[in-house]
């Protein structure tokens, strides 16, 4: 069974939707121990609006009136004398050439150059390391969700293809048919130049019926048919949230960390590089495993080149650029 985590704290404070609180609330009924976790959040958001102001000590100010008194006093101490009066008969420093001309010399103004282009680098280094802080992603833990997925996915009963927002007809020559004629290869091949994770290529009996990006959610989703049934993989740029997945079923897929959500239907999620994927299949073990196997083993990569780099692909996939 999976656990809320650090939705607990948003279902405290008000700030789940009421279709999800209405679900969180339905999972802590018959989980201990996120019935105790909730309990505990509560009690403690209770005492700390309970808590009162902290008043100062009444004798503050006479203590810190009496530290200020053992103060050392400045006599002796060379770092806080007041500087010695200067000689007003002492015969002036002698300045470089053309100081007082407003002129400046090859040297100082190159180093000034070589600053100001240091500074700028940081500072642009900094805003991208910023930006390229990846989101958290928390998959739907609801029994309904895998039923919902599969009942809009409907594989057979459409020929058309998404790619990039715009939908198409079937590669197979616009006839309409359910399946493409390439398996989806070449819609795979334009979701990868894209920047997308897609499985090269797809394992045996699977064929891609459908594809779908919706653009405003960040989430790319895949129909395919399969071998004894249908499945649907479902893309998300982001950091999985183990700990909403925490005591749950796993399985280890050729090095990938794979989580078990449910298994009528199956439903798995993993994280592969910066991308969430999840599948839900209504199909056997085996064919949900080898589909998951078909995708890039990539670990998430949380060094600073790495996160500097989705803050770049972040500001220019926002202007338009990419």
């Amino acid at each position: 069974m999976t656990h809320l985590g650090s939705r607990l704290s948003a279902l405290v404070d008000g700030q789940l939707s009421p279709a999800e609180a209405e679900r969180a609330l339905e999972h802590v009924a018959c989980c201990p121990r996120c019935a105790a976790e909730l309990s505990a959040a509560r009690a403690a958001r209770r005492a700390l609006s309970a808590a009162g102001p902290v008043e100062p000590a009444p004798d503050l100010a006479a203590r810190l009136l009496a530290l200020s008194a053992q103060i050392p006093p400045t006599d002796g101490d060379p770092l806080r004398a007041a500087p010695a009066p200067s000689d007003p008969w002492a015969t002036p420093a002698t300045l470089p050439r053309g100081a007082w001309s407003g002129e400046v010399r090859r040297g100082s103004l190159r180093r000034r150059v070589v600053g100001l282009v240091v500074g700028g680098v940081g500072v642009a280094a900094v805003g991208l390391f910023a930006l390229g802080e990846s989101p958290l992603v928390t998959p739907d833990l609801h029994r309904s969700d895998p039923l919902t997925v599969l009942a809009q996915a409907a594989p057979r009963a459409t020929g058309a293809l998404v790619v990039g927002g715009a939908r198409t007809d079937g590669l197979d020559g616009g006839s309409g048919g359910g399946t493409v004629a390439d398996g989806g290869a070449s819609a795979l091949a334009a979701l990868a130049a894209q920047g997308w994770t897609c499985p090269t290529p797809l394992p045996e009996g699977f064929r891609v019926a459908d594809v779908r990006d919706d653009a405003r959610r960040g989430v790319l989703e895949i129909d395919l048919e399969a071998p004894g049934g249908e499945a649907v993989v479902r893309e998300q740029t982001g950091l999985l949230d183990t700990s909403a997945l925490a005591g749950g079923e796993t399985w280890d897929v050729d090095g990938r960390r794979v989580h078990v959500l449910s298994e009528a239907p199956w439903h798995v999620v993993w994280q592969s590089g910066d991308t969430v994927i999840d599948v839900v299949a209504d199909t056997e073990q085996e064919t949900v495993a080898a589909l998951v196997a078909a995708f890039p083993a990539r670990d998430y990569d949380a060094g600073v080149p790495a996160r500097i780099s989705r803050g770049w692909t972040t500001m220019t996939g926002a202007l338009g650029t990419s």
